[in-house]
């Protein structure tokens, strides 16, 4: 008896080795991969600038624009950022600007090393921050009427990220939207917002296919693993059960031989 449906996922003509240099950035499942990434022989840098979800925001962090004191966000006695996590805070505004530097530059450096990005959109929402008059990342609970939000459509992801496949023509770049829902959207919001992702992942995936491929996460839970058992108690994140059986997936299409080899050595 079949208790599911699966479907075939063509194994990728760029496959990750034990010497391979991989960034993940992007929505939860990027962090998730890593994480197990992390375990093997690869040189790794795992969500530098914490979870990040929309594609342009995570496009911008990567742009490692010069930061300015009067962008942070106060508060009680810390400081944040706006186009980055909450991962970095501080009482000082010019320590915590100097923290989110030294990592620019980590990232920037290993960046220009890496052969390989694993990339996840989470959300096709964002907020324009009306204070700074700017689209920010992150909102770190300011008062809501500070902000108003707003959906990028297809063609401002596609033409945000053409320009950055094209300056870096040797990294490959692992393509993925998560599948987790944003509830606080409204569901039906959040259905636009995934179709507008997966929108973008497929074009991009077109028209640069030696660069860029998609892997489906987002499908494999939404139709393979298509069971409340496979989420936690909030009924919207894969539970471990979930995200082992993703990523038995992710290593049937990315990994070589010999690191296949190296994991059950490892193990």
């Amino acid at each position: 008896m079949k208790l599911s449906t699966d479907f075939p996922i063509p194994v990728a003509t760029h496959t990750l080795s034990p010497t391979s240099k991989v960034l993940c950035t992007g929505s939860c499942f990027s962090e998730n991969m890593g994480k197990r990434l992390d375990d093997l022989s690869l040189e790794l840098l795992n969500q530098p600038f914490g979870t990040q979800f929309n594609p342009i925001r995570i496009l911008k962090a990567l742009a490692f624009e010069t930061l300015k004191a009067t962008d942070l966000y106060a508060e009680g006695d810390f400081y944040l950022h706006p186009d980055f996590h909450s991962d970095f805070i501080s009482q000082n505004p010019e320590d915590l600007l100097a923290e989110i530097h030294l990592k620019q530059e980590e990232t920037k450096a290993f960046l220009k090393q890496a052969d390989t990005l694993l990339l996840t959109f989470g959300t096709a929402y964002f907020y324009h921050d009306k204070i700074l008059n700017r689209p920010i990342a992150n909102c770190h609970k300011q008062a809501s009427q500070r902000f108003d939000k707003h959906m990028n459509q297809v063609y401002e992801i596609t033409q945000a990220y053409r320009a950055f496949i094209r300056s870096h023509p040797r990294l490959h770049i692992i393509l993925t939207v998560s599948p987790v829902r944003h509830t606080r959207d409204g569901m039906m919001e959040n259905s636009v917002s995934k179709a507008t992702l997966r929108l973008a992942a497929n074009e991009l995936t077109q028209e640069f296919p030696d660069q860029v491929t998609y892997f489906p996460a987002f499908e494999i839970m939404m139709d393979e693993l298509r069971d409340y058992r496979f989420y936690e108690n909030d009924l919207i994140h894969p539970n471990e059960m979930a995200v082992d059986y993703i990523w038995e997936k992710l290593k049937e299409t990315y990994f070589s031989s010999e690191l296949v080899a190296l994991e059950i050595a490892w193990e």
